[in-house]
């Protein structure tokens, strides 16, 4: 009735803790205190012969001759004969096992007292093998084993065990020992759950405190293993029929290595870490029994099903083609499943899906003509807006002739048509953009692949020649709203490194000194006014923080150049000192020409000027203010409001005043808001004025 235990004292069930109750010497009182009665001592029982012996019991069989049948016969061994303790627990197997009364269940037929084997009880004698024996057999390549015990002959053999211990735990009873060696197959297809020596009720107390637990180490719940638990439960039951489905599928008698040394595989099972679920070579691991497994194998014990019902009910889910609660990754898979049970579903879907396959053809060919149609006209588009753009590129890229840079009307009428070429540009590129939404999702991948993003890089290319940093931050993230733009940085390499480089807020400048020097040396003055000393080849590029630069070379060249983020910008050196050297600044700044200082490019908003004599250069302070170099005192001189002009010629009458030195207005007046004031009419209008005139600067009154 019993088969032999494993080789290994991994594979072998761990007693229970015996409980020092005394040595048995009189059976008659034993019969009195278990409630044994006279007449049972199992001396009727002939020819025993031994079947097996375990841990603690020996198992023989015998003939009954009174029901003229054989039985198995169960004793204790003989160390174990007169232990008070191990016969309690001997006897409560016994009990356990009568009381469950399942067809999964060996029937229990007598329980008594023999004077000379001591207490013993009998069984249905079953022939047939373990399913341990039979998972070995398998993976030797027995071909009896394998023929005999197909996948769904196996998966029968685990329910049936599942039927058992389900019965067990709805008389709350705990079997605690649960593993291929305890589930034996019957020559006829019985299924018998084997082994109730570890038995317990639900809420048996611990005997000697936490962690006296029993069991067989490869099989025992992690919790148990690792002290979480100081008891069993139905979830360890749970996890010991996981890894008995584990064997199954695997053809290993053991989720772990039973060769490890003993600490390291109990570790292992501590930690939940077993080996892989692989299928032996040539056969098929059905997905949704692999994820029956694992849920019952959890380590988490809140992961794994909560009764032996739930396991069931998920294995029949499995046979019956129905969604398993372990495995139900999306709909297609319900539906799967309904097909399998309702074959004449799978036949209204074809031809719902033929139906519905005409109508996609359809509108996907209505689609196309709507896309092509679209393509075309943003082409056209397309083409318009370039020639925006590359008339503010041609615009930008003019070098003023010597009269413009003396006629600041001019210069700032240029950078206005800049500003409007770069508006129209951006106009339209942005109406191609909004006109996409219409495209289909084919067409929008089409488009955001060809067009996107040579679209999204010269709208940024125009803001960053527009020259300011907000407005170009504001822009970029107009561009992100379209869901094609990150698809149009992935698919174009110098887009995406644009916009890093405005994110990251840098820019790069290229200086040239037109063959006049193989590099550059002197001092860089950043805009957090830090001074650096540099070494420039000519022609090299840099990358710097956005911001206000000031170039002092050692040959006595000074120039002053701006870093907007994302910006390429090309710096050429003057070939002498005595040039006015180049300024890059935005295109939303004024010209001032003063009659000692000629003509000067300010930032209304951050404009402050000190008067000085004679020639000089500009820098550019940490605060973006352009100054002058002082030699006369620190006047502060600013643009004055249109009170501030009223209050100094209603002071001085009508005779022309020459404002605190300097040269009297011929025209209209730019005052500190960007307005201009015109003094014969008294207006204020915010248009550059159309004749050429000197723009005035008042000193302010404390």
């Amino acid at each position: 009735m019993m088969s032999t235990p494993d080789n290994s004292d991994l594979g072998a069930t761990i007693p229970a803790a015996s409980v020092d109750a005394g040595i048995v010497s009189d059976f008659q009182e034993l019969r009195r205190e278990f409630h044994i009665y006279p007449g049972e001592d199992g001396c009727k029982y002939q020819n025993l012969k031994l079947l097996g012996m375990g841990g603690m019991g020996v198992v023989f069989s015998g003939d009954d001759p009174t029901l003229e049948r054989q039985v198995a016969v169960k004793i204790l061994r003989e160390p174990y004969r007169n232990d008070r303790g191990q016969i309690a627990k001997f006897i409560n197997e016994a009990r356990i096992t009568a009381r469950i009364d399942h067809p999964n269940i060996v029937a229990v037929h007598q329980l008594g007292v023999n004077e000379h084997h001591g207490v013993y009880f009998s069984m249905r004698r079953i022939s047939g093998e373990t399913l341990q024996n039979a998972i070995r057999r398998m993976s030797e390549g027995d071909v009896e084993a394998l023929r005999h015990y197909t996948p769904g002959r196996l998966l029968d053999i685990f329910i049936a065990g599942c039927n058992g211990v389900a019965a067990a735990h709805e008389k709350k009873i705990l079997h605690c020992d649960l593993k291929p060696a305890n589930i034996m197959i019957g020559a006829f297809g019985e299924v018998l759950v084997l082994d109730w020596g570890l038995a317990r009720e639900f809420d048996a107390p611990v005997a000697d405190g936490k962690n006296n637990i029993s069991g067989t180490p490869a099989y025992m719940a992690p919790e148990l293993v690792c002290g979480e638990v100081d008891r069993p439960d139905e979830l360890t039951d749970v996890y010991a029929m996981g890894t008995i489905l584990y064997s199954i599928l695997t053809w290993r008698i053991s989720p772990f290595d039973m060769s490890l040394p003993k600490e390291m595989l109990l570790e292992r099972v501590a930690s939940g870490r077993y080996l892989p679920l692989r299928t032996p070579k040539g056969q098929r691991l059905p997905r949704e029994l692999a994820a029956i497994c694992r849920k019952a194998m959890a380590r988490d014990r809140s992961e794994r099903y909560a009764t032996i019902t739930e396991l069931h009910a998920d294995l029949h889910n499995f046979r019956d083609s129905r969604p398993v609660k372990a495995y139900s990754p999306n709909t297609f898979y319900r539906f799967f499943k309904l097909c399998l049970r309702h074959p004449a579903i799978p036949i209204a879907v074809i031809v719902a899906g033929f139906t519905l396959l005409a109508y996609s053809m359809t509108q996907r060919l209505i689609e196309y003509t709507n896309d092509r149609s679209f393509l075309n006209a943003s082409q056209i588009n397309q083409q318009v807006a370039d020639e925006y753009f590359y008339r503010s590129i041609r615009q930008l890229q003019h070098t003023p002739q010597p009269d413009e840079l003396s006629d600041p009307v001019r210069l700032a009428l240029r950078e206005r048509n800049f500003l409007l070429q770069v508006q129209l540009a951006m106009r339209e590129y942005f109406s191609i953009l909004d006109s996409a939404s219409v495209l289909s999702p084919a067409g929008l991948r089409e488009f955001a692949g060809m067009h996107a993003a040579h679209i999204f890089k010269r709208i940024l290319i125009l803001q960053i020649q527009a020259g300011d940093p907000e407005k170009l931050h504001e822009v970029l993230e107009r561009c992100r709203r379209w869901e094609f733009f990150e698809y149009a940085c992935e698919k174009d390499a110098v887009l995406a490194a644009l916009v890093r480089d405005i994110e990251a807020g840098m820019g790069y400048i290229t200086v040239n000194s037109g063959g006049n020097l193989s590099e550059l040396r002197g001092k860089l003055i950043v805009p957090d006014g830090k001074i650096y000393d540099v070494v420039w080849p000519d022609g090299s590029k840099l990358r710097l923080a956005a911001g206000n630069y000031q170039l002092l070379a050692d040959n006595g060249i000074r120039a002053f150049f701006r870093i907007v983020p994302g910006c390429n910008e090309s710096l050429m050196l003057p070939e002498s000192p005595d040039e006015p050297s180049a300024v890059i600044v935005p295109a939303d700044h004024f010209f001032i020409e003063l009659s000692d200082a000629g003509t000067i490019r300010c930032k209304l908003d951050a404009f402050m000027i000190k008067p000085y004599s004679g020639p000089g250069l500009f820098s550019i302070d940490e605060a973006g203010e352009i100054l002058t170099r002082v030699n006369d005192g620190d006047a502060v001189w600013h643009l004055p409001t249109a009170a501030e002009l009223q209050k100094a010629w209603r002071k001085n009458g009508s005779e022309p005043v020459s404002f605190y030195g300097l040269p009297v207005v011929s025209g209209a007046v730019l005052l500190y808001n960007g307005e201009f004031y015109h003094p014969l009419t008294g207006e204020i209008t915010d248009d550059v004025p159309g004749k050429r005139g000197l723009l005035y600067l008042i000193r302010s009154v404390e």
